[in-house]
């Protein structure tokens, strides 16, 4: 829980940031035609046209093959009309306001951030495309939106945040090292900066509660969890997140090994095409040989302990 006094120091870090990075003309200007439900398509993509890099960038959106679809969208009318208010509201925030915000940032958050932003959409996406337990675009928004609050804590204390960053690296160190300094953490105050930009609940919930395992009943944190752990497995697969990754598509999503690695393959196509879109460079591919290496060397040690387990538990029982 966030008390009062955490909240209002959250608001005193984000109203830094946006005084560093005003909010985009055009973005407020787009939001805010979409506060109408009845919103005029012609209107829209004349205001779009004035960002050619937002307009460009939502036209890429909707021709990859996140949306499938079997003709090439050229236009930007055809564009919003496909897209509709929901997923628009969504693509122009990431856009114009994400990669807004990101400007400026320490190298080295940057490229974390946008590399683990990148494969926690292309995970949560999926995920949601498969089992269907989560809309896909709140599920692919959850995964990139996720550590926006690094972003804003890398701006306006970027010197100790850095440092901090250094020496705890994207893991569950880090939540605990900024929980100590700040007294929240980047999930919170990612989500509450969605939260200012009046987002979904069920997206803010998701970023605040993407570093802990969710109850059951809360389909788009369970994924975002697991996209979580995905991108640690995936860039890292020496990393011991691997057999939680593992164990945990395993038990909520009924896949083994395979389908864990096939999921990964996936994976590493969706996130070059989603660098693209974004024009984003990535410095390497993820590694799905060593995944794979990993993640069988793991199953089978844990399916050894278990058979160790199971005849300790058998020996146990005939000599009662």
């Amino acid at each position: 829980m966030t008390s009062s006094a955490h909240v209002a120091a959250m608001d005193r870090l984000i109203d830094r940031v946006e005084r560093l990075h005003s909010a985009p003309h055009v973005v407020c200007q787009v939001l805010r035609l979409l506060q109408d439900e009845d919103f005029q398509v012609h209107e829209l993509a004349e205001c779009l046209q004035a960002d050619p890099a937002l307009a460009s960038s939502v036209l890429r959106l909707v021709n990859s093959s996140y949306f499938g679809l079997v003709r090439h969208v050229g236009s930007l009318q055809q564009a919003v009309t496909y897209l509709g208010s929901r997923s628009l509201r969504l693509a122009v925030l990431s856009f114009g306001l994400l990669k807004h915000l990101a400007r400026d940032t320490p190298a080295l958050v940057y490229e974390d951030f946008w590399r683990r932003a990148l494969t926690m959409a292309s995970v949560a996406s999926r995920l949601a495309a498969r089992h269907r337990r989560a809309a896909g675009g709140e599920a692919y928004s959850a995964g990139l939106l996720a550590d926006v609050g690094l972003l804003v804590l890398a701006q306006v204390d970027t010197r100790p945040y850095v440092k901090l960053y250094e020496r705890a690296g994207h893991s569950p160190l880090l939540v605990e090292s900024e929980r100590e300094r700040y007294g929240f953490h980047h999930g919170q105050l990612g989500a509450r900066l969605l939260q200012r930009w009046n987002l979904p609940p069920a997206l803010i919930e998701a970023v605040s509660e993407h570093h802990v395992r969710p109850a059951v009943g809360q389909p788009l944190v369970m994924i975002t969890y697991i996209a979580d752990l995905l991108a640690d497995a995936l860039w890292t697969p020496q990393s011991a997140r691997v057999n939680e990754a593992r164990a945990l598509v395993a038990s909520e999503y009924q896949l083994d090994v395979d389908g864990f690695i096939t999921l990964a393959v996936e994976c590493k196509k969706s996130i070059a095409e989603n660098a693209r879109t974004f024009q984003v460079e990535l410095a390497r591919e993820i590694d799905c040989d060593a995944l794979l290496s990993q993640a069988r060397r793991q199953y089978m040690e844990a399916a050894m302990e278990a058979a160790i387990d199971w005849d300790s538990l058998t020996a146990i029982v005939q000599d009662e």
